[in-house]
């Protein structure tokens, strides 16, 4: 019992660390599992401290291309098969304590002709599995936002108003999207070119945002649309 006790503090302890939020562990997870979850997170750390030489969790198969122009603030968690790409003009730059799905991409040049302008994501970000950040116009989520599976976002636009020529030969345009802090977006999420959407605001599953959103709204659908509002905390009232 003693054990199980002092492994369950070391973990919560290292939660602390990395998250800055207190957790109490479930009593109902066995010793024997947590001391997997602890050997699986010392290995993805270890494997930071090699390759990225520093404190970042890396999961098996993460691809990080031109670090030079890559990021990654202490204790950040990068899962398996996520593929980043710093070729940009501003980089990618992921605060503490972020954590990044399993089989991601984070890309914001698909052309040599012109680079795209990147990626910010503040501490405490996280985002589920399967996520698609399309940085061409640039791409900020403030902190403590939480997004599950599937976030698709587009920082462009491609042109089509010239009909003799084909689309692929047009320019494209960039069309910067900012997603506020405290925010909750739901699975299967997408946020189209030029969006912004406000702190505190929640984005239900599935929906397609197409246009901006003032804090504290409750967005649904396709196209996304404001169902309610909640309370946006006084700036000296935040946790």
């Amino acid at each position: 019992m003693k054990k199980q006790n002092l492994l369950r503090r070391l973990l919560q302890a290292a939660i602390r660390q990395a998250k800055g939020i207190e957790i109490r562990i479930d009593p109902e997870i066995r010793n024997s599992e947590l001391v997997m979850l602890a050997l699986r997170q010392a290995t993805a750390l270890l494997r930071g401290l090699v390759i990225w030489r520093g404190p970042v969790y890396l999961e098996p198969g993460v691809i990080l291309r031109q670090r030079s122009r890559i990021r990654i603030g202490r204790f950040s968690k990068i899962g398996t098969g996520t593929l980043i790409e710093g070729l940009s003009r501003d980089g990618i730059e992921i605060g503490a304590g972020v954590s990044l799905g399993r089989y991601g991409r984070m890309s914001a040049t698909g052309s040599l002709a012109e680079l795209g302008r990147g990626v910010r994501l503040e501490d405490y970000v996280g985002i589920g599995d399967f996520f698609y950040l399309g940085a061409y116009g640039g791409i900020r989520i403030d902190t403590e936002t939480i997004v599950g599976p599937h976030l698709y976002v587009h920082s462009d636009n491609h042109d089509f108003d010239d009909p003799a020529i084909s689309i692929r030969r047009q320019s494209v345009t960039e069309e910067p999207v900012r997603i506020g802090a405290r925010c909750w977006l739901g699975s299967n999420v997408t946020i189209l070119g030029g969006v912004e959407i406000g702190d505190d605001c929640v984005v239900g599953a599935g929906a397609v945002v197409t246009k901006s959103f003032p804090a504290g709204s409750v967005i649904v659908g396709n196209p996304a649309r404001v169902i309610g509002t909640r309370p946006v905390p006084c700036e000296g009232n935040r946790e």
